[in-house]
């Protein structure tokens, strides 16, 4: 009688353990809409070339200059979904030093470094889901620029503006366990001015996030 009691105990523990792992959701199944329902933290990745900005001087009444190549050294996108609304809970992306093009600054060697894009307030754009793993949405962002300008080696006072809300196009696709995201910028016109004698304009960045 014992034994066969200590037999009924067992069958039943290994029933409920069977029960238990059965039921236990498979999150690798889950898709980008799903993983969205919380935030996720993109990771992006160095990159030598990512866009340009254009840096010019005025000089006789007329503004002349070339484009500058940015790179990028890192950055995080932070990212979350409600039905048919994408959130940029967070943006920040730091560049590689930039060297700015000769007579800018008359003699002197000029470069921003510490060049940093902030997203200070979150988002929210409606975005177009082809299925559960691709959208698509267009977001609106305010970004901070912070940055330092060396002349000959020395820092110098420099503004941090704040850029009138940019139109970011992101798509983003994936399985769920990883997604992909890329941002396509393009900030037209003056972005900042210095005295009137040196100003920077039309900021293109494309930009790839992985989770």
């Amino acid at each position: 009688m014992r034994s066969l009691l200590l037999l009924s105990l067992a069958t039943s523990s290994l029933v409920a353990c069977t029960a238990t792992a059965t039921s236990t959701p498979d999150m690798s199944s889950a898709s980008v809409r799903d993983r969205l329902s919380k935030d996720a933290r993109l990771w992006i990745a160095p990159s030598e070339l990512a866009g340009a900005i254009t840096a010019e001087k005025r000089e006789s009444g007329a503004w002349s200059g070339s484009t500058v190549d940015l790179g990028i050294e890192n950055g995080e996108l932070v990212l979350s979904a409600d039905q048919d609304t994408v959130t940029v809970e967070g943006f920040q992306l730091s560049f590689a030093p930039m060297q700015l093009p000769q007579g800018l600054f008359g003699g002197q060697t000029a470069e921003l470094t510490d060049v940093r894009f902030d997203l200070p307030n979150s988002s929210r754009s409606p975005a177009r889901w082809t299925d559960n793993n691709t959208a698509s949405f267009t977001a609106m962002l305010e970004l901070e620029i912070h940055w330092t300008l060396s002349l000959d080696g020395a820092p110098a006072p420099l503004g941090s503006p704040k850029l009138p809300p940019v139109p970011v196009d992101v798509t983003l696709g994936g399985d769920g366990d990883s997604i992909e995201a890329t941002m396509s910028l393009h900030a037209g016109g003056e972005l900042w001015n210095w005295a009137g004698l040196v100003k920077l304009s039309e900021l293109q960045l494309s930009v790839d996030a992985t989770l």
